[in-house]
């Protein structure tokens, strides 16, 4: 049972709809669950949004608190990271994303050894940095324990990966063993779901016993794809860093590619809540495919620049729409610390802002904004990310000086947002 109804407010509200509104002096009433005692079991959700001396007057028996010089909005979005790699600070090597993988190879079970307390801080640094729901990729399930314990809500990827054939039915086992398991942690803010990793990673007849049980279960999906211009040679071509890292690395006499990259694409079709991560490489004819098919593009900007020297545009064409800016559905991520300095979503966003200067200031503020918040939610399939009716009482507040006398709200929030001064999560006051 919901304990009470309250109101929060601020002076100023980022709604983050589509048209980026915001409200001065703004306030949300909201379903408190601070009482409850069940778990989670139950949603809190929104219940209004408007004025806050009008909401305030409207509810009077409703608890209430401003924030002067606050910002109020949704809680952040962080809808790609890797939680199992948060020990790494140095072991792996940047630059070029066939030197990464090698290093990662070479030094992957050092970074995995004794996570617990890497994964702890990372989950406190979503906490500290406005995040309250993550799109979490594990490979292992080292980190499920954790996050399902965790005040976030989490949206929780059991990810495959394997590329021999003679393992598949037990490389399927294992994964199915992950995946079950986090079903048994399943609550309204613990979504079990499932992800492939790469397309050079995993063999195709993996991926469609992965993809049998994703669609059986109805869960989101997500990979990652032409993140690299050595996938994108692989899988055009058959040449390159993968062939030698299969010949040589693993062994395998006259690697082949497992997909093209069109054939790639096509496991998805008719599926929703599809997320592929970077697609830096993705050409106007695949863009067409991903926008045909509602797919989100996920992006993760200092890991592309570390590992690959280049961002994701975000004012994407396609063949069929020559003149359309920012066609495809764009959502946030800080990638793991296997490959960024760390976590931390405000830290990506304003690194964003440094990242696109042919964009004007402003513009780029409000698309960062909608990326971390309402882009990220509707990706993860998640009702949230908006101050709407209806939608999951999950908001955060930042204090940002004299902003009451700003004209660039959007864009002075991202430049001196440090950590959240409060936060709710599911009705729930987490700070």
């Amino acid at each position: 049972m919901v304990c009470s109804q309250k109101i929060i407010g601020a002076s100023r509200v980022f709604i983050c709809d589509e048209g980026f509104c915001i409200l001065k002096d703004g306030g949300v009433l909201y379903e408190s669950l601070d009482c409850e005692q069940s778990g989670d079991l139950q949603s809190a959700k929104i219940l209004a949004v408007g004025d806050y001396e009008n909401l305030t007057r409207t509810y009077p028996n409703a608890q209430k608190e401003f924030w002067h010089n606050g910002v109020l909005l949704p809680t952040l979005v962080n809808a790609h990271i890797h939680f199992e790699f948060s020990n790494n600070a140095t072991n792996f090597v940047y630059g070029d994303f066939g030197q990464w993988l090698d290093s990662v190879i070479a030094k992957r079970d050092d970074v995995l050894s004794d996570i617990t307390k890497s994964v702890s801080q990372a989950i406190d640094s979503q906490l500290r940095s406005g995040v309250g729901l993550v799109g979490a990729i594990s490979s292992y399930g080292y980190d499920m324990e954790a996050l399902s314990k965790s005040a976030l809500r989490v949206v929780y990827f059991c990810e495959a990966m394997g590329s021999n054939p003679s393992a598949i039915d037990t490389l399927f086992s294992n994964f199915k063993a992950r995946l079950y398991q986090s079903m048994e942690y399943k609550n309204t803010k613990f979504i079990p779901a499932v992800a492939l990793h790469s397309p050079y990673s995993l063999h195709h007849i993996y991926a469609k016993y992965v993809l049998q049980e994703a669609k059986k279960l109805q869960t989101p999906i997500s990979a990652h794809f032409l993140e690299s211009q050595h996938e994108q040679e692989w899988l055009c071509h058959g040449s390159g860093y993968f062939y030698n890292f299969f010949a040589h690395t693993f062994g395998v006499p006259n690697p082949k590619p497992f997909y093209t990259i069109q054939s790639f694409l096509e496991q998805f079709a008719g599926m929703e809540h599809v997320l592929l991560t970077h697609c830096l490489f993705a050409d106007k004819n695949v863009l067409e495919i991903m926008r045909e098919n509602a797919y989100n593009i996920v992006t993760c900007p200092r890991s592309n620049r570390l590992l690959n020297n280049t961002y994701l545009p975000l004012e994407i064409k396609t063949k069929t729409m020559p003149q359309a800016h920012t066609l495809l559905h764009i959502a946030l991520g800080t990638d793991g610390k296997s490959s960024n300095a760390d976590v931390n979503i405000l830290e990506e966003m304003r690194f964003m802002l440094f990242a696109y200067p042919h964009i004007e200031l402003n513009v780029l503020a409000t698309q960062i904004l909608q990326m971390a918040t309402r882009n990220g939610a509707k990706a993860l399939g998640i009702q949230g990310g908006i101050l709407e009716h209806g939608y999951n009482a999950d908001m955060v507040v930042f204090e940002i000086p004299d902003i009451e006398h700003s004209c660039q709200e959007a864009l002075q929030c991202i430049l001196h947002a440090k950590e959240a001064k409060r936060m709710i999560i599911n009705g729930r006051e987490i700070i």
